[in-house]
């Protein structure tokens, strides 16, 4: 393999640090009906209490991705970022922690990384 065919599979293979490899979305069941968008989750981090998970939410027009934290033991989480482009064009930027609402897409999330 040459140098340039090479460096074209790093420049492909990773963007801004992270690997562009296949997915493995992992359905995320929902606990309550009405809502018309699926749920996939792509990456999940366990770090202590703390779960930093990646998900997409596939909805009828538009597919966004969110990283969010739950601490597991107090069943709180905080947004770290959202995109509608890509899980790579996500921009951090943490908010509060936040009580879940039962029955809620972050709630039910919560409850699948946190098993």
């Amino acid at each position: 393999m040459d140098m340039l065919k090479l460096i074209a599979l790093v420049a492909v293979t990773f963007v801004a640090g992270k690997s562009i490899a296949a997915q493995t979305e992992i359905p995320i069941p929902r606990s309550m009906a009405g809502d018309k968008g699926k749920y996939f989750l792509l990456e999940k981090k366990k770090n202590g209490n703390i779960v930093r998970a990646l998900h997409k939410r596939v909805g009828v027009d538009s597919v966004g991705y969110t990283l969010t934290e739950t601490n597991c033991i107090t069943m709180q989480m905080r947004e770290l970022g959202y995109s509608e482009q890509s899980p790579a064009a996500i921009m951090e930027n943490p908010t509060k922690w936040f009580e879940l609402v039962p029955g809620s897409s972050k709630s039910d999330l919560a409850n699948f990384v946190c098993r």
